[in-house]
C-alpha cells in the first residue's frame, strides 16, 4: 500500500475550495492535500468566517464541518442556500458526531468523519464536473 495521495484524474485548474472547520489540524492537513492536488484553498474556523471569505472571493466548492462555534455547518449551509449568489456552489458537510434531522439541510454530499481524503477529493472532483455540465 502506497503512502502518497493519488492525483485526481481531471485537472482542477486552480479552483478555489473553501474549507470550514474549527480544528486547526484538520484545516492545515486538508489545505496541504488540496493544494497538492492543484486546488487553491481558503479556510475559515466557523460559518460566519466562511460567509465573509465567500464575500471576498466565491469558491468553486465548500467543505464544512458540522459542529463548530459561532455558526455551525447546518446554519452555514442554510445561509449558503438562502444566498442567490452562493446557492449554486456545491456544499459538502462532514461530521464526527451524530447529526439529527439533517435531511432538511440542502447539502450536496455528507461524509462521516474521519473522511478518507481520497474519497473527499473524488467527491469534490465529481461535484465540480457535475456543476460544469449544468452551466
Amino acid at each position: 500500500m502506497s503512502d502518497h495521495i493519488a492525483q485526481p484524474d481531471a485537472k482542477p485548474d486552480g479552483k478555489l475550495v473553501l474549507l470550514v472547520d474549527d480544528e486547526f489540524d484538520i484545516l492545515s492537513t486538508y489545505t496541504m492535500l488540496f493544494e497538492y492536488s492543484g486546488y487553491r484553498v481558503a479556510t475559515a474556523a466557523n460559518g460566519g468566517q466562511a460567509l465573509a471569505a465567500a464575500a471576498l472571493e466565491q469558491p468553486a466548492i465548500v467543505v464544512s464541518d458540522f459542529m463548530m462555534p459561532v455558526m455551525d455547518g447546518a446554519d452555514l449551509c442554510r445561509a449558503w442556500r438562502a444566498d442567490a449568489g452562493l446557492r449554486p456552489i456545491p456544499f459538502i458537510l462532514c461530521s464526527a458526531g451524530i447529526v439529527r434531522d439533517h435531511a432538511e439541510i440542502a447539502y450536496d454530499s455528507f461524509f462521516r468523519k474521519p473522511v478518507p481524503i481520497d474519497k473527499l477529493l473524488k467527491e469534490v472532483q465529481r461535484l465540480l464536473l457535475k456543476g460544469r455540465r449544468e452551466e
